[in-house]
């Protein structure tokens, strides 16, 4: 094991490499929770086989937004289908399969996007972060993908457990649990930056947080800015960092009373 000391903001921040660890026993209950709706099917089915594939026992938690696919779902699954798509960028689904965890008594929540997947140690590395250092949210390093799965670079600045973690690259467990309704909570207009206001009340409620530097987790990309880091042509219909500056600029347009209004209902300033 190896570890780098940090001192952020809103609540300590520890930097573990868990790879030398063994773990004992298997002392966590943990749902991976994955809202889909229009992905291509070979890359749902490869998100779904990677959890399947993890090297800890995690139940997975698939919730159609309102396009099931039922003829993919795993016998293990659980399958939670909403009646309609609610274009929130999977929060409603999110939300609704972590309450659905909480009531069956999981110990703990990881998310899973439909176009991602997980390396097969993610889950088993997430537990023993938590069991070293108590931390209620803990998070792991990813790689950026071509929408083929191939390897376009290694994120070594966004994801980095300081200002942002991606939703894939989540782990909570109970102490954090309070944070879910966040998911459902947020203005439909902040959706696009979902993972940047989640991670803020994560923040803002200081939980300790502890971070896996190593890639455990494919982000399979479509922003221009991860080719344009890569030194490679930028694709067509690439996104560019407009959507998430529309959430910002929405929130700064409001008046201050209703930032301060959104602001208790989230639990803190959400950008």
């Amino acid at each position: 094991m190896s570890e780098r000391p940090d001192n952020p903001r809103g609540g300590k921040l520890r930097i573990v490499d868990v790879s030398g660890l063994t773990l004992k026993g298997q002392p966590l209950t943990v749902a991976v929770v994955t809202p889909y709706h229009r992905e291509p099917t070979d890359w749902l089915e490869q998100c779904i086989a990677s959890v399947s594939a993890q090297s800890y026992p995690c139940s997975h938690f698939l919730v159609a937004d309102g396009f099931p696919r039922p003829d993919l779902m795993p016998a293990a699954a659980q399958h939670i289908v909403l009646p309609r798509a609610h274009a929130d960028n999977g929060n409603t689904p999110r939300a609704i399969g972590s309450l659905s965890a909480i009531g069956q008594g999981f110990d703990a929540i990881a998310y899973l996007d439909a176009d991602n997947w997980y390396e097969p140690g993610f889950i088993e590395a997430m537990v023993k972060l938590h069991a070293v250092t108590g931390a209620a949210f803990c998070s792991a390093g990813r790689t950026i993908r071509r929408p083929d799965g191939s390897l376009l670079l290694v994120d070594s600045t966004e994801n980095n457990a300081r200002t942002l973690v991606d939703t894939s690259c989540m782990f909570l467990v109970r102490r954090a649990f309070a944070v879910v309704p966040v998911w459902a909570l947020m203005p439909k207009q902040m959706s696009a930056a979902c993972d940047t206001v989640f991670f803020r009340a994560v923040i803002a409620r200081q939980l300790p947080r502890a971070h896996e530097p190593r890639a455990l987790v494919a982000f399979r990309t479509r922003y221009a800015a991860h080719y344009a880091a890569a030194g490679e042509p930028v694709p067509a219909g690439a996104k560019t960092i407009d959507e998430t500056e529309r959430c910002f600029a929405w929130w700064r347009g409001l008046a201050p009373e209703e930032r301060d209004a959104w602001d208790r209902i989230l639990g803190g300033p959400p950008l």
